[in-house]
């Protein structure tokens, strides 16, 4: 939650910290699910931004 959270504030400095934790969790667990999930939040993110550059927000 607290990634998601990042991203949708646009804090991606904090976002890379908390996926970088994500990341070692999954690898220890050898369980990408949580792992996936916070690649789509972060993809999601990045493409919203992309959207509001192309139509001149932000």
């Amino acid at each position: 939650m607290a990634f998601a959270r990042a991203c949708k504030e646009e804090e991606f400095e904090l976002a890379e910290h908390l996926l970088r934790a994500i990341e070692v969790v999954a690898r220890k667990q050898n369980d990408c699910e949580q792992l996936d999930a916070a690649y789509m939040i972060l993809a999601q993110a990045v493409d919203g931004l992309r959207s509001d550059a192309r139509e001149g927000r932000k």
